[in-house]
């Protein structure tokens, strides 16, 4: 697929999606036309034109993850967003007694430094699920055993790319009366993401990733029956329901997803964000699926035979939109990358390495075979 007219695209071949999408060419354009002519010509009056570009956003993430706009909110990012649900939950006195949250082992770090800063405040406590991250039997266990209030699933984990079944895991939450929160983070836009089949309470993303959406967008999802109990903290004039109304005696929270909102937000990266989706949307999502699936295909299908991949060449479908590769040599194969300028990164003796639809099956055959040895 030739994308050549709508991304602009790093020099060599950039495989760090998983890190920062390619930025579409339209997102350059909206920050000029949408954002800055716009506080150019219109200065302050600029406010109806700017939040209405803010519901736009939250209509394109909608249309994303099978959600109304109402029940979105934009968030800085996904901890400030875990921060504030779980503020939220946590106060409600029917669930008073439930002091753990579940996460595995795997979750991005950032998630649980969110519960570090919470433990003195609301006594609160983390618990890691080890090993498989869908051995629903640990899952299980770690409900029954725990008095949980809330689990945070990572639909798809950054050091591996495995996906949880979000689905089987939001079930077991329901049956222990816990808050179900996922982290799409590293699946939104390139892995499908349904809310109302999963049936989570909570649903945190980002769209620096594979929305190619630059850093600053991120945004959550907050099922509509829970909204009426939500008290979140902290609040701001845009969590009010008019927020133009400055009457400081009087505090009413937005009857929707956006009592989450908190003060003055930032503008600029939802401008570049809706830009960016939209184009993504306009190639069709089920089209970026079908093409980084075929790349990584490729990828797999170049690297060697050897038992140290086969799970990969076998099961490269399974995963997230990246593949994590263990090197048989480390030096060797980063000598190659580096040398067919390879944009990648590792974690550990893991190279990370994502393609999307600006890649080609040429550029994901180079990548597999810079693993043989």
């Amino acid at each position: 697929m030739d994308t050549s007219d709508l991304f602009e695209k790093p020099d060599g071949i950039y495989a760090l999606s998983h890190s920062v999408g390619p930025l579409p060419k339209s997102a350059s354009y909206a920050l000029q036309t949408e954002y800055l002519q716009t506080w150019a010509k219109q200065g302050g009056d600029a406010w109806p034109l700017w939040l209405g570009q803010i519901d736009t956003f939250c209509d394109a993430i909608g249309q994303v993850i099978n959600a109304p706009h109402h029940l979105i909110c934009p968030q800085i990012n996904l901890a400030s967003g875990f921060y504030a649900f779980l503020t939220a939950v946590a106060k409600l006195p029917t669930h008073k007694h439930q002091s753990t949250i579940l996460m595995h082992k795997d979750a991005f770090a950032s998630m649980g430094f969110v519960i570090t800063g919470l433990v003195k405040t609301f006594n609160i406590k983390l618990h890691l699920i080890q090993g498989d991250p869908n051995d629903i039997d640990a899952w299980y266990s770690a409900f029954e055993n725990h008095s949980v209030l809330a689990c945070l699933v990572t639909h798809v984990h950054s050091n591996t790319s495995v996906k949880s079944n979000v689905a089987d895991i939001c079930k077991i939450a329901k049956q222990f009366e816990a808050f179900a929160c996922v982290d799409i983070a590293q699946s939104v836009g390139i892995v499908p993401v349904d809310v109302k089949q999963w049936q989570a309470d909570a649903v945190f993303g980002s769209c620096v990733k594979w929305l190619c959406g630059g850093p600053g967008a991120g945004f959550m999802y907050v099922k509509d029956a829970l909204l009426p109990s939500l008290e979140p903290d902290p609040i701001g004039w845009f969590s009010h329901e008019n927020p133009f109304e400055f009457d400081i005696e009087n505090y009413r929270a937005a009857q929707d997803a956006k009592r989450f909102w908190g003060g003055t937000p930032s503008i600029a990266p939802y401008v570049i964000a809706t830009a960016s989706i939209n184009t993504l949307l306009t190639l069709t999502l089920p089209a970026v699926v079908t093409h980084n699936e075929l790349m990584k295909q490729a990828i797999a299908q170049a690297l060697p035979e050897n038992r140290r991949y086969a799970e990969i060449k076998e099961h490269c479908a399974s995963f997230g939109g990246s593949l994590c590769i263990p090197a048989i040599d480390n030096a060797r194969a980063k000598a190659k990358l580096d040398q067919n300028r390879v944009k990648y990164d590792c974690r550990g003796n893991v190279f990370r390495l994502s393609l999307h639809i600006i890649n080609t099956q040429e550029e994901a055959l180079i990548i597999g075979e810079c693993f043989i040895s």
